[in-house]
């Protein structure tokens, strides 16, 4: 099916895409697995199931309404526009079997056993990665992602993956500098985050609506992104910072991956939620920072 025009798609008056506000409360959890599940994913409106023999099942709609129907595109069953699928339902793609997921607010990745990634949903601002900003209601394989990729993450509107050599490629939505490429321009095709270099080498990535974690292989965990995700823990916002302007935000914002300080936890897992971050360490104990809504608790993200 031939890839359709984004236009339809247009960012809200504040400039963020769908999800990615500060209010938002879009997810990119990866919820507990099934039962007969390997591996799951979920945004807070669409589930991706991991079948033990690589199958992917899909089920959910999005946010995004448009004369009565809904965006779903991102389950990657071929159609763009349509009604919510209540029910987990097998793609039908020719070579594709899955070991692991990541969900966005409007795409979703599909990481393969041979290393390679999968993309499908809204090109907008180019979290697909395949150079473009089309919408692509079937998974496609990234082409320039040449790599071995271990791990995957999704953002509201970026994506993250992380290679079997430590490296990080990062691509999509770049307007709070959680790509880590030191800007804050959005990129179509997955680039390499020069900053994460030997001696540091990556294991896992996670991803909020605007910022990126990445687990190191020594146990240190590097954030990049929008300002209140990358607070530290305990900080709480004084009346100077509520009254800001964007620009003071935007000022603030993490540009290139820094070292979050988390010791003495050893950190064997991260995930993020909106704004909020968490890693967990051996024996179960989990650290968290950034802006988490009342009630709500870290869960495991990403593989």
């Amino acid at each position: 099916m031939a890839s359709l025009s984004i236009a339809p798609l247009k960012p809200p008056p504040e400039g963020e895409p769908l999800g990615c506000s500060p209010s938002s409360t879009m997810d990119t959890l990866r919820p507990p697995k099934p039962a007969g599940a390997t591996a799951s994913a979920a945004s807070a409106h669409h589930a991706i199931r991991i079948a033990p023999d690589g199958e992917v099942l899909v089920s959910g709609c999005s946010a995004l309404h448009e004369e009565g129907e809904v965006f779903v595109a991102h389950l990657g069953l071929g159609e763009v526009w349509g009604a919510p699928v209540a029910s987990p339902t097998p793609l039908n793609v020719p070579g594709l079997r899955a070991t692991a997921a990541a969900a966005g607010s409007l795409h979703s990745l599909l990481l393969d056993r041979d290393g390679a990634v999968w993309s499908c949903g809204a090109g907008w601002e180019g979290p697909l990665g395949h150079g473009d900003e089309a919408t692509v209601p079937v998974p496609r394989r990234i082409s320039s992602l040449a790599v071995a990729v271990q791990s995957i993450a999704a953002g509201a509107a970026h994506s993250l993956a992380v290679c079997s050599g430590g490296q990080v490629y990062a691509w999509g939505w770049g307007r709070h500098g959680q790509l880590g490429h030191g800007g804050r321009s959005s990129v179509l095709s997955p680039r390499r985050v020069e900053a994460v270099s030997p001696p540091t080498r990556a294991i896992q990535a996670a991803a909020g609506c605007a910022h990126s974690l990445l687990l190191c292989s020594d146990g240190s965990v590097l954030q990049c992104g929008r300002a209140a995700a990358c607070a530290a823990a305990g900080a709480k916002q004084d009346d100077d910072e509520e009254d800001e302007g964007e620009d003071e935000r935007l000022a603030r914002d993490v540009l290139t991956p820094r070292r979050v300080e988390v010791a003495p936890l050893r950190v064997v897992r991260l995930s993020a939620s909106g704004d909020g971050s968490s890693a967990e360490g051996e024996g179960g104990r989990c650290f968290r920072w950034g802006v988490w809504r009342e009630g709500e608790a870290g869960a495991r993200g990403g593989r």
